[in-house]
C-alpha cells in the first residue's frame, strides 16, 4: 500500500521494508469481523484450451479461452468494513519524504488498496514526525496494536477472544518477481477496544505512541 501511494515500481521497494531498517504497528480500530463472498469463475492458465477464429480474407485472428467447461466456485473470507491506525518507519529519505508529503496532502500514485485491488480503502488523520517513547519494563504489558508474536506468548484474559494469522513478513526481489524470506504469526484481539495482553519477557519491545500502547516489527 505505501509503495503504491509513493508509486514505487513493482518488485522495487523490498529493501526499503527490508527487516533492518523499517518497522510498522498496525492497530485495529473497529471490530473483526468477516464474510465470505462466493465467486465463480474460469481459470487464466495460457495452457488451457483456446479457440482461434479467423477474421475475414485472413486479415486477423482472435485467440480466447474456451469458456464451455464447467465454472469454479471459489468462497473468499474478507473483512467487513475494516479500520486501522497504521504507524510507519522507514530509513530511506526519499521513500519517507515522498510518502511523507503524500500523506499530508491526501495524493497517490497509485490508488491505495487493502490486499485486493476491488478493496480501495481512504486515508485520513495523518501525522507525521512523531517519535514513539520507550516504556518502564513490567511484568506485563497492554498492547493496543497487533503483536508480533505466536499465540501461545499471549496472556490469556477473561472474556476476550484472540486471532492469529500467519503472514508474509519479509520478502526479497528474484528473476521475475518475489520470495519470502520469513513468516511471522500475529497475534490481535476480536474487539478493538480489547488489549493483547505480552509478557514482558516475550522477544517484542512495546513502546508509546501518543495514546497508544504497540509493536512495531
Amino acid at each position: 500500500m505505501f509503495a503504491a501511494i509513493v508509486g514505487s515500481d513493482r518488485d522495487s521497494y523490498y529493501d526499503v521494508f527490508a527487516s533492518d531498517n523499517s518497522a510498522i504497528a498496525i492497530t485495529p480500530l473497529t471490530d473483526i469481523r468477516t464474510v465470505n463472498i462466493p465467486t465463480t469463475g474460469l481459470g487464466t492458465d495460457p495452457d488451457q484450451s483456446v479457440t482461434k477464429t479467423a477474421g475475414s480474407r485472413r486479415s486477423y485472428a482472435l485467440t480466447y479461452q474456451d469458456t464451455t467447461g464447467d465454472r469454479q466456485l471459489h468462497a473468499y473470507e474478507v473483512l467487513a468494513d475494516p479500520a486501522y491506525r497504521i504507524d510507519v518507519a522507514v530509513e530511506d529519505p526519499d521513500f519517507y519524504e515522498t510518502l511523507r508529503d503524500r500523506l499530508r496532502t491526501g495524493e497517490s500514485h497509485y490508488p491505495p488498496s487493502l490486499g485486493k485491488s476491488e478493496y480501495l480503502c481512504t486515508i485520513e488523520d495523518v501525522e507525521v514526525d512523531m517519535t514513539p517513547s520507550a516504556i518502564e519494563k513490567t511484568d506485563k504489558h497492554e498492547v493496543d496494536s497487533v503483536a508480533p508474536i505466536s499465540l501461545s506468548e499471549a496472556i490469556p484474559q477473561s472474556g476476550v477472544t484472540y486471532g492469529v494469522e500467519q503472514s508474509p513478513a519479509v520478502m526479497e526481489a528474484t528473476p521475475g518477481g518475489r520470495r519470502t524470506t520469513r513468516f511471522d504469526d500475529y497475534v490481535y484481539t476480536q474487539a478493538a477496544d480489547n488489549t493483547v495482553r505480552v509478557n514482558d519477557s516475550t522477544d517484542v519491545a512495546p513502546v508509546t505512541v501518543g495514546d497508544r500502547t504497540v509493536i512495531f516489527r
